[in-house]
């Protein structure tokens, strides 16, 4: 098994990728800046590039069995251009042929399978007000893979991320219908989105996740 992990030196792109080294699998690892990989091993491949740049993408994708995107906004002004890279990869995973992609996201994109609520609206709308490029490219890019061809999976983010060891307890539904936690560890999310590798349980699906 051959993966390609985009946000790989991120604090959960980091994890998927040791999990997913401890799994025997070759990875492949898109940085911004090499210098950030902390891991050795004969399995892990670097690729230092940007998401605009559609040859290093090219070069990271090539013989891929999956794709696993842990980006997400930083707060920072490079946030605005997080759809741009995600068009490029899917760009770039149709012309290879690569279906499988699970790419992390928050439940501030909804879902049709979603029970909304009030509570739901509120934090919606908070996060709307406080943080708009947050929000907006969320949904931009969420709704990019959801119209894409690739077997998708959008694991949303439904609780507070902490730094607890893995548990492999992971709850997954939708919310106001299914029972979610508060929290959530990177490490299990890591651990969650690698399951869907080769799983068909979740493709084409949005589950919210917590512990």
């Amino acid at each position: 098994m051959k993966i390609t992990v985009f946000g790989a030196t991120g604090k959960t792109g980091s994890e998927v990728v040791r999990l997913a080294l401890d799994r025997g699998y070759n990875v492949v690892a898109f940085v911004r800046d090499s210098r950030k990989v902390t891991i050795e091993n004969p399995q892990l491949e670097v690729v230092q590039g940007e998401l605009g740049d559609k040859e290093t993408l090219r070069t990271a994708l090539k013989g891929s069995d999956g794709v696993i995107s842990a980006l997400g906004p930083t707060g920072k002004p490079s946030d605005a251009e997080l759809s741009d890279g995600i068009a490029n990869v899917l760009s770039v995973m149709e012309e290879y042929g690569i279906k499988r992609f699970i790419v992390l996201s928050t439940t501030s994109n909804q879902d049709s399978l979603d029970k909304d609520g009030s509570r739901f609206r509120m934090r919606r709308n908070m996060i709307r007000r406080g943080r708009p490029i947050t929000y907006e490219q969320i949904n931009k890019y969420s709704q990019l893979v959801r119209d894409s061809n690739t077997d998708w999976t959008l694991v949303r983010i439904a609780a507070l991320l902490t730094d607890k060891p893995l548990s492999k307890h992971i709850r997954a539904g939708y919310l106001g219908k299914d029972k979610l936690g508060s929290k959530l560890s990177r490490t299990d999310l890591a651990w969650f989105m690698l399951e869907q590798i080769d799983s068909a349980d979740y493709v084409r699906k949005a589950p919210a996740v917590s512990n």
